[in-house]
């Protein structure tokens, strides 16, 4: 006669979470359905913290929220988004910054990049290429902490 098995036990294993922190981020546009579009965009790879709807918003939301990214369009009411960005990077270096423009040129890329911008998106673009934006961006910034 076979041997009897023994009854199945389930025995419950804790595992450890996994910890992805999601990059917390501020999004500024002075055209409310740009802004709102590019808020949905980012929230697939972060957590968007914040919006503004022009430069002197923004540096308050900053020094409010301290995120880890802001997404800032360049042309904006009250100070421009690089006049923004100059003052984010003097206060908060760690904060990266992507700029999103209407049209974008080699004038404004070359200003960007003296800015400390780690990327320049046109906003006809950014439903394809922010989030690799974003994620490229993180990235770097994760390597050179």
């Amino acid at each position: 006669m076979p041997e009897a098995t023994p009854p199945l036990s389930v025995v419950l294993v804790e595992t450890p979470a996994v910890s992805r922190t999601r990059p917390r981020a501020l999004v500024a546009d002075d055209h409310p359905v740009m802004l709102s579009a590019l808020a949905r965009l980012a929230r697939s790879e972060c957590d968007v913290i914040g919006t503004a709807r022009d430069g002197e918003a923004l540096l308050r939301e900053v020094r409010e929220l301290q995120p880890d990214l802001v997404i800032l369009d360049i042309f904006m009411p009250e100070m421009d988004g690089f006049a923004a960005g100059r003052r984010i990077r003097d206060e908060f270096p760690q904060t990266r910054l992507i700029f999103v423009t209407l049209q974008p040129d080699q004038g404004l890329l070359a200003e960007a990049i003296r800015i400390g911008a780690s990327a320049l998106v046109a906003k006809a673009s950014a439903g394809s290429l922010l989030a690799a934006a974003i994620r490229k961006t993180m990235a770097d910034k994760a390597r050179n902490q």
